[in-house]
């Protein structure tokens, strides 16, 4: 029978004796037990003494980490306690160029710069939206856009510069440089704001757009918001807020001929309306708007200014531009101001407003006004003015129909046309 058993194990004299066991196979010795004889381990050599041979087996020590194999011998020596120098960071050679000239020194760099710009807002599709831009009143060297967004009929408001005489050429650069600051509010993530550029010779809703969040500005009014840099591949191919599929985004070559840049702040982000848009006022400070230079060695000259370019001894009215002596709009010019006339559609808001929150009729409300213009104006002004307000709004009525029809048939006109073509037909607007 064979069992584990416990028995003397012979050392060499030199070992001290230590009541230790060593395990054994064998038969069962009853004389009693040995102490076990002690491993060694000497520069990588494992001396084990074994009970009956007294012989040495020499096994190679394992070393772990991610060192490599050394002497025993080998003494490491501290590493000396020196400081590393400094990495050197890589020399800025960016610029920015702006394209509205505000510091150039010249008493009356602001007014130009504010007559380069024309609003836009949502009253071209029927909305109530107003804004404005002009030069800062408390006197800083900036321009300031500053309105109210309603979603009534819209959720927009814009700028844009006037309709330009002659071409920029942007191609040098590599996007468009803002540095601007909301005063509102500290909630900008709550619209969404974009930046345009037109690189067609017309006044049309196609153009580029990017969006951007404008920084909060610093309560310190003489601090200067940071610089927002958006490049040119992050702009696309948009007709109103809609996304035109299956076109590349702006390249640089794209840019040699612009036509036009601005600004919109709108309650339509990329998915569609947003749930959390925060209308009413709103106040942006502009300090640049213009371009930017990932690499200052490389750009030729600065480009011509929107002041410059624009020719404001001849400035262009909002959307008339290059067609304001063409027949169409000699034509329909009229009609259309006085169907889509802004005043009108305001005060027919204001009627609705009256009846969904207080239950006035139509004919009360345009009553009240009278009384309120009454009292500014006296009673033959008042009605003088209101009779011309009531014929006004019945041509507007009668003409909207035939209006409606023509522009419908003039869309389908060239929407065959497109197909004719082989062109992509644009999306709706919505």
């Amino acid at each position: 029978m064979s069992t584990l058993a416990y028995q003397p194990a012979h050392r060499p004299a030199a070992f001290p004796t230590r009541g230790s066991l060593v395990p054994r196979r064998g038969v069962v010795a009853r004389g009693g037990c040995a102490p076990a004889p002690r491993p060694r381990v000497r520069l990588g050599r494992l001396d084990k003494w074994h009970e009956d041979a007294h012989s040495r087996r020499t096994v190679g020590a394992r070393f772990f980490g991610p060192f490599k194999k050394k002497d025993a011998t080998t003494v490491v020596e501290p590493a000396p306690d020196v400081a590393p120098e400094p990495t050197p960071e890589p020399e800025d050679t960016s610029a920015s160029f702006d394209l509205l000239d505000l510091r150039s020194g010249a008493p009356d760099a602001l007014a130009v710069a504010a007559q380069a710009w024309e609003r836009v807002d949502d009253v071209v599709m029927g909305g109530v939206s107003s804004s404005a831009i002009g030069p800062d009143l408390a006197g800083r060297d900036c321009l300031v856009w500053a309105g109210k967004c309603r979603i009534q009929g819209g959720g927009f408001a814009g700028c844009r510069s006037v309709a330009l005489k002659n071409q920029i050429d942007l191609s040098a650069f590599d996007g468009v440089s803002i540095v601007c600051g909301l005063e509102s509010d500290d909630e900008p993530t709550r619209r969404t704001w974009k930046a345009t550029v037109r690189t067609q010779n017309n006044r049309g809703e196609v153009v580029y757009q990017a969006s951007f969040v404008p920084p909060v500005a610093d309560k310190d009014v003489n601090s200067m918001p940071p610089e927002v840099r958006i490049p040119w591949e992050s702009f696309r191919l948009v007709r109103g807020p809609v996304i035109v599929p299956d076109v590349p985004p702006l390249s640089a070559d794209q840019c040699t001929a612009v036509y036009g840049l601005g600004l919109i702040m709108s309650r339509f982000g990329p998915s569609g309306p947003m749930p959390t848009f925060r209308e009413g006022p709103f106040r942006l400070a502009l300090h640049q708007y213009g371009v930017y230079t990932a690499d200052g060695k490389d750009a030729a000259t600065a480009p011509t200014t929107l002041p410059a370019a624009a020719n404001l001894g001849d400035k262009s009215s909002e959307n008339s531009g290059r067609t304001k002596n063409s027949p169409i709009s000699v034509v329909l010019g009229p009609l259309i101001k006085l169907v889509f006339s802004e005043k009108a559609r305001r005060r027919r808001r204001a009627r609705e407003i009256l009846k969904e929150r207080y239950r006035i009729g139509e004919i009360r409300a345009r009553c009240n006004g009278q009384r309120m213009k009454a009292a500014r104006m006296g009673y033959l002004g008042a009605t003088a003015e209101g009779l011309g307000e009531l014929a006004r709004d019945a041509v507007a009525s009668v003409l909207t129909l035939p209006l409606r029809g023509l522009f419908i048939l003039i869309s389908r006109f060239a929407r065959l046309v497109r197909t004719l073509k082989g062109e992509k037909q644009l999306p709706p607007m919505k």
